[in-house]
């Protein structure tokens, strides 16, 4: 059950496993033009549409996401949801800092991606990060 929505959503997330993509559109395209992608469910609003989610990924990138990469601790799927279980690896002025989170993928029938949200601990993060909660928001600069 949900064998090829798996593997749809591990190809995706691959892309990211040993650092930011070379090229992010690239890595993408396996989002639906009007997926959308919720960094921090609830706390930060989605951002919707693959092209703006390529434009929030960049400007992570370049505002304080110096690098990131994961480890894939452990996924399923129930039909056309996959959840997957990894640790993110943040880098931010010269630091790593894990980041436990839980992701969970729905595939449409197209076998594109159409969302992504993310569960993690935002007040754990900041603190590896030396920051508040509203810091490393801010920092973002994520609309």
């Amino acid at each position: 059950m949900g064998a090829r929505e798996e593997k749809i959503v591990l190809d995706f997330i691959a892309a990211y496993r040993d650092s930011w993509p070379d090229d992010l559109a690239k890595a993408l395209e396996p989002l639906s033009e009007d997926a959308y992608y919720q960094i921090v469910v609830p706390t930060i609003a989605p951002v919707r549409g693959r092209a703006n989610i390529q434009a929030e990924h960049k400007l992570m990138q370049d505002t304080g996401c110096e690098d990131q990469k994961h480890t894939m601790i452990s996924y399923g799927s129930s039909d056309k949801v996959v959840f997957t279980e990894r640790i993110d690896h943040s880098k931010r002025n010269g630091t790593w800092s894990d980041v436990p989170l839980v992701a969970v993928f729905e595939v449409n029938d197209a076998g594109q991606i159409t969302a992504w949200r993310e569960y993690l601990d935002l007040v754990n993060i900041s603190k590896s990060h030396g920051m508040t909660v509203d810091e490393l928001v801010t920092s973002l600069k994520l609309d």
